[in-house]
């Protein structure tokens, strides 16, 4: 069983923000471009986080989980190639919703906690045979497994890395 902690999202994820660390917090705060770099990422923190907390609770209902359905594994597979034809969501507004002001290291100590929550959800799934269900309620790919939600994390993160960058070449 892989632990997100010990994984390359992690490992990216660190790397990151280890290379913004030499960005002001003017550059790091600004909006020219719409959300400011420290509201892509904490929009990201925001998505596992509120993951963690209704997967935490699906769990406690196993007899509701179901199978994943055919059409949710080719929403998956599609959804990175759409997004590169420049199709864009909407943020739901709970993971839009930013407070005044974001603190890079708090931020990043918070989203290490998330993890180590998530890995223990990983746990637990394992341990109710969970792990290939879908457990998690994507808004557009609909019931994921455990499979897809790293991949859907990932392929989150990565995309918001991009526009970060974009951000970042403007500044």
């Amino acid at each position: 069983m892989k632990k997100i902690l010990d994984s390359k999202f992690e490992i990216d994820r660190l790397s990151f923000f280890k290379s913004i660390s030499n960005l002001s917090l003017d550059d790091l705060n600004n909006k020219s471009q719409g959300w400011s770099i420290l509201q892509h990422l904490y929009h990201c923190y925001l998505v596992e986080s509120i993951a963690n907390q209704y997967i935490a609770i699906k769990i406690l209902y196993p007899e509701t989980i179901n199978k994943v359905s055919l059409l949710t594994y080719f929403k998956s597979f599609l959804t990175p190639f759409v997004w590169k034809l420049g199709y864009k969501a909407k943020a739901p507004k709970i993971t839009a919703t930013f407070p005044k002001e974001i603190d890079v290291d708090k931020l990043n100590f918070n989203w290490i906690e998330t993890r180590e929550c998530f890995d223990d959800l990983i746990s637990k799934l394992y341990d109710l045979n969970l792990e290939k269900k879908g457990f998690f309620r994507h808004p557009v790919l609909g019931r994921i497994n455990l499979k897809l939600t790293l991949s859907f994390y990932d392929f989150h993160f990565n995309h918001h890395k991009f526009l970060i960058e974009k951000i970042i070449s403007k500044l």
